[in-house]
């Protein structure tokens, strides 16, 4: 018990240092076993996710259904839905939503939801190259629960309110030869905040760019830089291995903090299902599972 109180306090203040609402980098059981290295790749519906201009190279319709307890904890969830279809004269359009809760003892201490629109467009495609742009646009809404109160559980606290914020993001992404894949991303560009005057507070802002290269049709090697404001540079490299057409391997590593992941994808016809984790030096691993419907 003690142990998981002392888990508690290092996530809640993690995520208060992280200017109030969470920041993620893996969506997606493919992104958390290449360990947040896929920024160049398209990735499918999760290009929603990880990088809005994926959505312009996509052949297919999907929606993808993602879950995960952060370090083992049931009390610190995350949920995650997307679709994405391209449409006649406006190109693939993507909507996503998620869910970030943090309870104990069935009380809510913050819970995050946050809604999205996006577009892939084509700025460029022959046979040797392709480069693709896309935006987002995310409502992030924030209730903070109940404060302690005199009784310390929160069954009298007070109501410590809510707020929103809206943030755009964009992305690029570059193709030679369908060997050798550019991107890049930036979130919160807009620099939005959630709150007024002298208690309005940031929301993360973080660029990513990362190259994907393909020595032969089975192989996919990625590696990213991503940086967060006022945070140090993390450095990502992952690996995407087909052993068969229905079965992927991934492994992936991570700077600051340290971190290892792996995972594999069952594929058939039109349904993939994804596994994939992640180490950390001091809290416990992090699994996600995660489903891919695609139809044309």
């Amino acid at each position: 018990m003690i142990r998981a109180k002392i888990i508690l306090l290092i996530l809640v203040l993690s995520v208060s240092f992280a200017q109030v609402t969470s920041e993620h980098l893996y969506y997606g059981a493919s992104s958390l076993g290449m360990a947040g290295s896929d920024v160049a790749c398209q990735g499918g519906a999760w290009a929603i996710f990880n990088n809005p201009a994926g959505l312009a190279g996509q052949e297919r319709n999907s929606v993808v259904l993602g879950s995960e307890s952060l370090y083992g904890l049931s009390y610190f969830k995350h949920t995650l839905a997307g679709f994405q279809i391209g449409l006649p004269f406006v190109g693939t359009i993507g909507i996503s939503v998620e869910d970030f809760s943090t309870d104990y003892k069935s009380r809510s201490l913050a819970h995050e939801i946050a809604t999205g629109f996006y577009q892939g467009i084509t700025l460029q495609a022959d046979r040797n190259s392709t480069l693709f742009f896309g935006y987002g646009i995310r409502l992030q809404m924030v209730d903070y629960g109940q404060s302690a109160g005199p009784s310390g559980d929160g069954s009298d606290g007070r109501d410590l309110g809510s707020h929103q914020a809206v943030g755009l993001d964009a992305g690029l992404l570059a193709s030679l030869q369908e060997r050798i894949r550019f991107g890049a991303k930036v979130t919160n560009i807009n620099h939005p905040q959630l709150g007024e005057a002298n208690a309005a507070v940031d929301l993360p802002r973080r660029i990513q760019i990362g190259m994907a290269y393909s020595p032969y049709n089975l192989v996919w090697t990625t590696d990213a830089l991503s940086r967060s404001m006022e945070y140090p540079t993390q450095i990502h490299a992952g690996m995407d291995y087909e052993i068969l057409p229905s079965l992927h391997l991934r492994a992936g590593v991570q700077s600051n903090p340290n971190r290892f992941g792996a995972g594999f994808s069952l594929k058939w016809e039109i349904l993939h299902i994804d596994y994939g984790f992640l180490t950390h030096p001091v809290l416990p691993l992090t699994q996600q599972l995660s489903l891919e419907i695609q139809w044309l």
